[in-house]
């Protein structure tokens, strides 16, 4: 499968049911002057759980009630940037990216507003929420003219047709007894679900057309008439249709970001309880394949439970994995799926109380990581002891992605020690390429370039992967130094890794001609380096009681060490949530290379005793020793072929 931007989205049955809910939409715009109030289907409820909300902990849902407050004191943030309006809001509002404004015009908080009102201890104080709520509508539909604006546009409306149809269930008791306020929602939701249905006519695949099926689904099941089941069936043809197109066979999302994947899963999620509460069937394929998506997400979370930042993914982005996993676990019926502890606020409400049940009935078992290729998308799982595992990107960056081919993350004893940079938000330049760009990632750089192909995309190839006799390889090649040297520069990145003793990661350079190579190992903020030189240098990185992990370098000519260098080419930061940017260690390993070349570092976790690293190779061989805890590891590489002996040391 290509790229997503590649990607064909309608087959003529989708097609059709697109061009005939669009007709309908149009012809009433225009031949009515005052619209009836939108027919209602009683009996299709969303959110189950909202009863059971009013039983949780107030702390349980404090995150919520936060971002409530925020909104009736008008602030809005997306990226890391907030915004408060004092008067009127701005819908459009100069200065800000697009991005920015459509999170604006998705009305996301109104779900956090409904939650606050759902555990309000008082009437008067649920009267406030609701307040708040419909009259950030009111002046939503005031101030965003129908037509006008990214307010209307596919992004914006699939985002905010679903917190609408929540409003509704949220409020419902209070919009029975204002009548004029119901009528104004659910006209405006109503021409809303017209204008996403015209909207996706001949979109090409992405994530956003997925959030569109999910609203057009949603919306179609509220309303009744013609038109609303041409959204439901034409909602219902994108989810099926985009979760083939989208969603490779190892599970993963065609963008390769992990975010974007927890939040596609997310609405495919919601999708399935929303069709498993009114007992609707679900094609056994597309169960399967979102099945699939549940076990990726599993298979790539690091041990504190959270996803790696690859690809300007960021912490807090998405539905938590916790929370995912909980919701696959009972819709799928896959005990395997669910982690210990209660269901959180959002798996609670689209469960409801009978989901609830289900999950505190499910036998847990505790999950670790195994040597998994997820070859299609292009991560793979490296597994150490217990609370260790690395976490490897191997495949080509996706368009907008990070230039940040096979580089990984690490987490020892639990916590995150090898990181990615991670994202910059909405930060003012040089920041937004500095998070993209090669020396921002566990990678190498030759000349200082970037990775890149010139006009085309970077391709990875000869991608090898072997578990035998314990031990773990990947191997694989990417032309992004093609420009480099003399005559261009091939780099092939080969990892081994022997669980619970080592990681190895050993990087090639085929070319012609001298060139200056260097090779990047980016620390969390949390983590201190500090250099332990007897006889040969070697660093060791250190977080908290019982975990630490011992860099022995081989081949480098210069090791430097940095942290939160500011100015036009910072160096050693990091940003685990988008406009949120922490000064961390950085370490360098450098060289004036004559091509070919080898040069690396293992990664000894919990290791105390000095080790010392050799590495030699040819046109055909690549040999590794590596001596620790009084044993010498021989690897070897020939044509593919990979070996490993140990002796005593």
């Amino acid at each position: 499968m290509g790229e997503v931007g590649s990607l064909r989205v309608f087959g003529r049955a989708e097609q059709s049911a697109i061009r005939q809910i669009g007709l309908p939409a149009r012809l009433r715009s225009l031949f009515s002057a005052r619209k009836p109030e939108p027919r209602v289907r009683y009996g299709q409820q969303v959110l189950p759980g909202l009863a059971a909300l009013t039983r949780v902990r107030p702390a349980d849902v404090a995150g919520f009630v936060a971002e409530a407050e925020r909104t009736a004191a008008r602030r809005f943030a997306h990226g890391g940037v907030e915004v408060v309006f004092d008067g009127r809001i701005d819908w459009n509002p100069r200065g800000r990216s697009e991005e920015w404004r459509v999170a604006l015009n998705a009305l996301e908080p109104l779900f956090a507003v409904g939650v606050a009102a759902a555990v309000a201890e008082t009437p008067e104080a649920r009267r406030g929420w609701y307040e708040v709520a419909t009259g950030l509508v009111r002046e939503w539909i005031a101030g965003a003219p129908p037509g006008r604006g990214v307010a209307w546009r596919l992004p914006a409306l699939a985002r905010r047709i679903p917190q609408l149809v929540h409003l509704q269930a949220f409020f419902a008791s209070e919009l029975r007894a204002d009548a004029r306020m119901r009528r104004t929602l659910l006209a405006s939701l109503y021409e809303q679900a017209g204008a996403l249905a015209a909207a996706v006519a001949g979109r090409t695949g992405d994530a956003a057309l997925v959030g569109a099926g999910r609203a057009l689904l949603i919306a179609g099941r509220l309303f009744d008439g013609m038109e609303a089941r041409g959204w439901l069936e034409a909602g219902a043809g994108l989810l099926w249709g985009q979760l083939r197109e989208q969603i490779h066979e190892d599970g993963g999302h065609a963008a390769r970001n992990p975010a974007l994947h927890a939040t596609v899963l997310a609405h495919y999620l919601e999708v399935l309880a929303l069709l498993r509460a009114a007992n609707d069937d679900v094609p056994i394929w597309a169960r399967k394949r979102v099945k699939g998506m549940t076990d990726f997400l599993a298979r790539l979370l690091h041990p504190d439970g959270e996803i790696p930042l690859f690809h300007g993914a960021g912490l807090g982005v998405a539905r938590s994995a916790r929370d995912l996993l909980a919701v696959a676990a009972v819709v799928l019926h896959e005990p395997g799926c669910a982690l210990p502890g209660e269901l959180g606020t959002w798996p609670l409400l689209v469960l409801g109380e009978s989901g609830q049940r289900v999950h505190g009935n499910l036998a847990r078992c505790a999950r670790g990581a195994e040597a998994r290729a997820l070859r299609r998308t292009g991560f793979y799982v490296l597994p150490g002891a217990p609370g260790d595992v690395m976490l490897l990107d191997g495949g080509a960056p996706p368009p907008g992605g990070d230039a940040s081919a096979l580089g990984y993350e690490l987490s020892v004893g639990g916590r995150r020690v090898v990181v990615d940079a991670g994202v910059a938000g909405e930060d003012a330049p040089p920041w937004p390429a500095y998070f993209r760009s090669t020396r921002a990632h566990n990678v190498v750089t030759v000349g200082g370039r970037e990775q890149t192909a010139g006009a085309r995309p970077l391709e990875v190839t000869d991608v090898g992967w072997v578990v035998r006799d314990g031990l773990v390889y990947f191997a694989a090649t990417h032309d992004g130094f093609a420009g480099a040297g003399e005559g261009g520069v091939r780099h092939r990145r080969h990892v081994f890794c022997l669980p619970g003793r080592f990681w190895l990661v050993c990087d090639q350079l085929v070319g012609t001609g001298t060139v200056d190579v260097e090779s990047f190992v980016h620390f969390h903020p949390d983590v201190s380096v500090r250099a332990a030189c007897q006889g040969r240098v070697r660093l060791v990185a250190s977080c908290g009681e019982g975990v630490s992990l011992q860099i022995v370098p081989a081949g480098a000519h210069e090791v430097r060490l940095l942290r939160g260098v500011d100015g036009d080419a910072p160096q050693g930061w990091y940003g685990p949530r988008p406009g949120e940017r922490l000064a961390a260690p950085v370490v360098s390993l450098a060289a004036e290379a004559r091509l070919p070349f080898v040069f690396g570092y293992a990664l000894l976790p919990r290791a105390e005793a000095p080790a010392v690293l050799r590495l030699q190779h040819d046109a055909f061989h690549l040999h590794a020793t590596l001596a620790t805890g009084g044993e010498e590891y021989l690897l070897s590489v020939v044509q593919g072929d990979v070996e490993m002996v140990v002796r005593p040391g």
